[in-house]
């Protein structure tokens, strides 16, 4: 953790494919085990400040992203300990957060989208929160925000849902 961004830049590269690959394994006890050392990682790495050029959160939480995307039609599960990790990385670690925000959005855009009801209630929930409580920081995301609500309010299994992120957008807007 002591090396500097370039070479943790050039390491990541390699580790990022591993947690994606791993990720998506399916045995759940793997996949589970290694979406949670990658939760772990983003913990430590989110305490480092990023510095206003950078984008090593951005980087360092793709893999979450990644790992959504290729579970999107087929494991529940696997999404809903994504969403849960994400949820309580915006929980704990939201002044910390800076170029991580446009990954945490398109995964929840991700959430929004899904017939789950545990998978778009705690996706919302968790942005929701965010929007509410620390809308600046979401600020330099506007568009991918907007976006996010939008995926929510077009949710017509959810209309609870929907009907909250409408009204999130007016508050944006």
């Amino acid at each position: 953790m002591a090396r500097i961004r370039f070479v943790w830049t050039r390491i990541w590269q390699m580790l990022s494919e591993h947690f994606v690959h791993v990720g998506s394994h399916e045995n759940l006890n793997v996949a589970i085990f290694a979406i949670d050392s990658l939760r772990q990682l983003a913990d430590k790495f989110l305490i480092k400040d990023e510095f206003a050029s950078f984008n090593f959160q951005k980087d360092f939480l793709k893999p979450f992203e990644q790992i959504m995307l290729h579970n999107l039609a087929t494991r529940t599960d696997i999404k809903e300990y994504i969403v849960m990790c994400i949820t309580n990385i915006c929980r704990t670690k939201t002044a910390f957060i800076k170029s991580g925000w446009s990954v945490i959005i398109n995964i929840f855009t991700l959430a929004a989208q899904d017939s789950e009801e545990m998978l778009v209630s705690q996706s919302f929930y968790a942005l929701k929160i965010a929007i509410t409580e620390k809308f600046s920081l979401l600020e330099h995301n506007f568009v991918e925000l907007v976006n996010c609500l939008n995926k929510y309010s077009m949710n017509s299994q959810f209309p609870k849902q929907a009907g909250e992120a409408q009204r999130l957008l007016l508050v944006c807007s």
